[in-house]
């Protein structure tokens, strides 16, 4: 009998060992702390409408990595890979406008102003070129920055984003729906927005906190980045364009239209990874990692 006790002890060992993470680990200690402790050093610069926008910056490779943040987020989001990515290559991380540390004083929040938000961190960093890497939200936010910086963006890739390019903007009447939501109840409409992040296995301490930050974001940003987002016309941004884009998704928060999406655009590579909700990065960091060093290695060499 104490043999049996003694092998099913070693056998959940074993498996306690295989799951862990020291990396996820580190990340859940530091949910909502400051990127100074990694190193990166805050910077401000306005985007075009004026608003101030705060930025993260560290390391000093040839070439450069600018992070994207997704709906209601921040960019604390991409903590196990800022550090990470910071040893090889020079890192910049944006708080859009309305999230973050970045201003709250925009009169219209939506995609294409988000892009500004990127594009002047970009120039305030003297950045001659860069790959865009955005999760959710900041998959169409570095579609429509690209579109500004033309042959300046190398890259785009996208984590859990962009999952049908070939829909047609949602009419004004939906859009008017989402926004009367978020006028009269937004944990309500958060909680719509917000639902089908997460699956049965994810973290409960992350989810939490995630859907915490989710109901505290301010409510005009929150409400015109779901109603821009709606009316995102994907075939009449991705026309002005010619840059690789890869996507990494999951197939739990939506379905990716895989085949018309690369017939929308044939500079489009779409990857899966299972078993995981919508914040892959976090629910899964070392293995996220690896994959994105990966694919930057095949960018950049």
């Amino acid at each position: 009998m104490k043999k049996i006790i003694t092998l099913i002890l070693l056998i959940i060992f074993h498996i306690g060992q295989v799951n862990s993470d020291p990396l996820f680990d580190d990340l859940l200690t530091n949910l909502g702390s400051p990127l100074s402790q990694i190193g990166f050093i805050k910077k401000n610069t306005k985007s075009s409408d004026g608003v101030d926008i705060v930025y993260f910056e560290k390391g000093a490779g040839d070439q450069t990595l600018v992070f994207v943040h997704g709906y209601s987020c921040n960019s604390n989001y991409w903590w196990a890979q800022l550090d990470y990515f910071s040893k090889y290559y020079k890192v910049i991380s944006v708080d859009l406008g309305g999230h973050g540390e970045s201003g709250q004083t925009r009169e219209n929040y939506n995609m294409g102003q988000f892009g500004q938000d990127v594009v002047a961190a970009i120039n305030n960093a003297h950045i001659e070129e860069a790959i865009l890497i955005g999760h959710s939200m900041g998959g169409p936010v570095a579609v429509e920055a690209a579109v500004i910086l033309k042959d300046r963006a190398k890259a785009i890739i996208g984590i859990d984003t962009l999952h049908d390019v070939v829909k047609e903007p949602a009419s004004s009447f939906v859009k008017l729906m989402v926004g009367t939501m978020f006028r009269f109840s937004q944990e309500s409409a958060t909680e719509k927005a917000t639902a089908g992040f997460f699956i049965e296995s994810t973290n409960a301490e992350l989810s939490n906190w995630i859907k915490e930050g989710s109901r505290k974001a301010p409510v005009d940003a929150s409400r015109g980045s779901l109603q821009s987002l709606l009316g995102m016309n994907y075939p009449e941004q991705l026309s002005k364009i010619d840059i690789p884009i890869k996507t990494l998704n999951s197939r739990y928060f939506r379905d990716t239209n895989v085949e018309a999406n690369i017939q929308q655009y044939k500079n489009l590579n779409i990857e899966f990874m299972e078993d995981v909700g919508h914040f892959i990065m976090m629910e899964r960091p070392t293995e996220f990692n690896q994959w994105l060093k990966q694919e930057l290695e095949l960018l950049t060499n």
